[in-house]
């Protein structure tokens, strides 16, 4: 059984990025049984993982679950959590560390982009441009583009990618192309909370005034609290059928 539950967010410049992060955390919390439930952040604010993990170990947590609330498996959750956990283990070998996986391509992840297009949806004749932040690994480019695929076959119109970097097509090259083709493009930013990308996907929408319409990002809706409990529970039972 776990002792303790470390929440890992990416952090934001803006103080009501982290503050949606923190509350939206906290709706999870309440839904567990842990006395020991805490955030962390990789960067740009406070606490960091290492000050979270460490005012936990001294408190007696020795058998933590660390949940990175992420959308997909990347170099943070590959790569950056990891290394600050051996570091930790250095300092504490007796720790264990077990981790979630990301939200992925889940269910109600794709129940919640097909919410946020059909509450924007004005008429059918038109497509969907899902904007993902982009990555230089494969991997996040992938599963956006087989959330893209469901709910084009759900909603049954278009869905096209774009991202802000590390991949083609950019959101402006995409919307200069659909201008064209389609009356009405909803722009989807499959981001997690208000900020600086957020922000940056809504100056270039407003650029096309006449085709394009933006829909609410994820916003930290009451499906990914869902899916980051089904994240959890996933890791519980794992954590449970290991013999002692």
């Amino acid at each position: 059984m776990f002792d303790a539950i470390v929440y890992i967010g990416h952090g934001s410049r803006k103080a009501e990025g982290n503050a949606q992060f923190i509350q939206f955390v906290q709706a999870v919390m309440e839904e567990l049984p842990y006395e020991k439930q805490a955030v962390a952040f990789l960067e740009l604010t406070t606490p960091t993982i290492s000050d979270t993990l460490n005012k936990l170990i001294k408190e007696g947590a020795s058998n933590l679950l660390i949940v990175p609330v992420l959308l997909f498996s990347a170099l943070h959750h590959k790569r950056d959590i990891p290394i600050e956990l051996q570091e930790i283990r250095r300092k504490y070998p007796h720790i264990s560390f077990t981790m979630t996986e990301p939200f992925g391509v889940h269910e109600y992840m794709i129940q919640l982009v097909q919410k946020r297009v059909e509450t924007a949806m004005c008429e059918k004749n038109g497509a969907v441009l899902l904007v993902g932040r982009g990555s230089s690994d494969s991997d996040p480019i992938f599963q956006l583009k087989e959330i893209a695929k469901h709910v084009e076959q759900r909603l049954q119109i278009p869905v096209y990618n774009a991202f802000l970097t590390a991949h083609d097509p950019k959101v402006n090259q995409a919307l200069d192309k659909l201008q064209h083709e389609y009356k009405t493009v909803y722009v989807m930013p499959y981001l997690l909370f208000t900020g600086l990308l957020l922000k940056h996907i809504e100056r270039i929408t407003a650029k096309y005034p006449r085709t394009a319409v933006m829909c609410n990002h994820l916003q930290f809706d009451d499906l990914m609290k869902q899916t980051l409990l089904v994240r959890i529970e996933e890791k519980r039972c794992q954590n449970m059928c290991i013999p002692s």
